[in-house]
């Protein structure tokens, strides 16, 4: 069989066009890494996986909720964690939480919703209508966190921005009816030189 499998593959190599292009599968076949069996048995479990797939954004549409588990940050466990373990476990459950789509081009209906940042500037943060109206509702906040590629804002269900707020008082950037939002960093300390 598994010779078959090898004078198929350079039939396709010398015959079809592009000449040379194999995929992965076929490249791996040819030079005698994996059987047919190997590549069929793979198949076979892409294909029992795709069937019945969960739905990663589960609870997104719902107007401003998803699963109430999914909110709860342990806020104790993060205050003795190290920076950069509390900003990826903090990355982590904004993925989770968040009730907006990241990296998804805006729609034409798409409005611009503007914050102050920790910095003392203005903010802003383009989401959708129905998002848009759980900010203005106060059902949503806006916040920071540190995204793999650096300072990033997302929309979160309320309850959610109220337990960042506890860890980084600095993150919760907009939430209407929160006295904790917007705060703003203090500017470092000048310091004199002495002559």
């Amino acid at each position: 069989m598994h010779g078959q499998l090898r004078y198929q593959m350079r039939y396709q190599m010398r015959y079809h066009w592009p000449h040379g292009m194999l995929d992965l599968k076929a490249k791996l076949a040819l030079a005698g890494l994996v059987t047919e069996d190997d590549i069929r048995r793979v198949e076979e479990s892409k294909r029992s996986k795709g069937k019945g797939g969960k739905n990663k954004r589960r609870g997104k549409g719902s107007g401003g909720g998803g699963a109430k588990a999914a909110h709860k940050l342990d806020v104790a466990r993060l205050k003795t964690l190290a920076r950069g373990e509390a900003y990826a476990a903090v990355r982590r459950w904004i993925e989770r939480v968040r009730l907006d789509v990241p990296g998804k081009p805006p729609s034409e209906e798409a409005k611009s919703f503007h914050f102050p940042t920790a910095k003392g500037s203005i903010g802003r943060i383009v989401v959708e209508p129905d998002a848009h109206g759980w900010l203005g509702e106060g059902t949503a906040g806006v916040v920071a966190y540190m995204s793999n590629h650096g300072l990033a804002h997302a929309v979160v269900p309320a309850d959610a921005a109220r337990t960042l707020v506890e860890v980084f008082p600095l993150w919760l950037r907009a939430l209407v009816g929160e006295p904790r939002a917007g705060q703003i960093e203090e500017p470092p300390p000048v310091v004199e030189s002495g002559e």
